[in-house]
């Protein structure tokens, strides 16, 4: 089962670069992201009351559970989404494949089990320095290039925070029900941004972005995030983020293939980098 829903997750999340680039073609980034997030939010909370599932009693334990959407779904999404205006949806999810790096690095701190050894720090140096050249590359290009390039590694940065503290201090909590509170708060945060830079009516109601929507919310967000939750509860985290790993390449073919994305030099030789860091830090580095 594991197996399984990991392969299924690499493919969801594989994809979905892809499908927020198109989406974004009709639709403005907050709001595609804030409802996306309205729709797989209550979704989950359906499925969370329909299990009976025990939720927080007190204001202070919801709190605590609630935490981690504002960094994994608040924060993060619309730094990715803003990210995509940008720079292209394979350039993204290269990028992004830096999420392990900043789980390993923050784990260190709030997991000590889950430290890394030589070969770990030896990815986390190579991954950075993939970082630092894609970075480059794309100031070299434009400023708003290389902006698009430090919103998504902030992102991950966020998302990565928010992964390590569901291992390291949620790990009694239902799925259903830390993934609902979580993207609704998450939800919440990205919609009243949305209403403050963007006009409702710029979302537009076409093909693309219906369907690219409906996409991200049920099969991007629902079963992948429930099923991230479930791996993350019986695997450990830094084996978890390896699926970083594999997104990316899958994010690249995508693009190739269906969008006509194409690296330049700097950035193919930064991304081999950033790959190659991520695999020496989940398949090697790991204490």
């Amino acid at each position: 089962m594991a197996i399984l829903i990991y392969t299924l997750l690499c493919l969801i999340w594989g994809s979905t670069w892809m499908a927020i680039k198109v989406g974004l073609e009709d639709s403005p980034p907050l709001w595609s992201a804030g409802l996306r997030f309205v729709i797989a939010g209550l979704m989950v909370l359906v499925i969370s009351r329909f299990r009976s599932a025990k939720f927080p009693r007190s204001w202070k334990e919801l709190g605590k559970v609630a935490i981690p959407g504002i960094f994994m779904y608040g924060l993060s999404y619309m730094l990715v989404y803003r990210s995509e205006v940008y720079i292209d949806s394979a350039l993204t999810a290269v990028l992004f494949a830096s999420f392990p790096f900043f789980v390993a690095g923050i784990s260190h701190f709030m997991l000590r089990e889950e430290s890394l050894n030589l070969w770990g720090w030896v990815g986390l140096v190579i991954g950075f320095l993939g970082t630092a050249v894609v970075s480059y590359d794309s100031l070299l290009q434009s400023r708003f290039v290389f902006l698009g390039t430090l919103l998504v590694l902030l992102a991950a940065a966020a998302s990565a925070y928010g992964t390590v503290y569901i291992r390291a201090r949620l790990k009694e909590y239902d799925i259903a029900v830390m993934a609902s509170i979580q993207m609704i708060l998450g939800a919440l945060i990205i919609v009243l941004t949305a209403f403050i830079f963007e006009p409702l009516n710029a979302f537009r109601i076409t093909f693309k972005s219906v369907t690219a929507l409906f996409y991200l919310a049920v099969f991007g967000t629902v079963v992948a995030f429930l099923g991230y939750y479930w791996l993350l509860k019986r695997l450990r985290a830094i084996i978890v983020s390896q699926i970083g790993f594999i997104t990316p390449i899958i994010a690249l073919m995508l693009g190739y293939f269906f969008m006509s994305e194409r690296l330049s030099f700097r950035a193919g030789i930064g991304s081999l980098l950033i790959l190659a860091g991520v695999f020496l830090v989940v398949r090697r580095g790991s204490k």
